[in-house]
This record gives C-alpha cells, structure tokens and sequence, in this order.
C-alpha cells in the first residue's frame, strides 16, 4: 500500500474513533463541522486526504484542540 493511502486509512481509524468516544454519529459530527455527512463517512474510510482547514473544523467539532488531534493522529502513524 502506498503511504498517502496508508496515512489516509490511519486517519479515518482515528477519526472514527475519536467520533465515537464522543458518542456522535457521522450526521452530527457533519452538522457540527458544517461539512455533508457522506464526505465524514469518506474521511472514515480512508477515500480522501483532509486539508488542515478540514482538520482544524474536525478537531473544533469534536471539541478537541488540533494538537489533540493531530498527537491522536501521530501515536497511529508511529
């Protein structure tokens, strides 16, 4: 597998992680993020590499702060 898909893969895992911890579903974590519930679900798994604006409204909708995210993010990747 090459290492974009990988690094897209871990970032869904841990976004569907961290979404769950908060007991939201995909449709609220959209709403809260302002973002189409289907893309939240393509984010999970895997199809696509976020920008950081798109990280930055993930980690502000699943009330964490970007470097709690990202050391989420960084602890998988290692």
């Amino acid at each position: 597998m090459e290492q974009k898909q990988q690094v897209q893969k871990i970032f869904g895992e841990v976004l569907n992680e961290m979404r769950l911890a908060k007991n939201l579903t995909q449709a609220e974590l959209a709403e809260k993020c302002e973002m189409d519930e289907t893309y939240i679900s393509d984010l999970e798994r895997g199809n696509y590499m976020p920008s950081l604006y798109t990280v930055l409204k993930l980690s502000m909708g699943l009330e964490l702060s970007l470097a709690e995210f990202t050391a989420k993010l960084d602890s998988y990747i290692k």
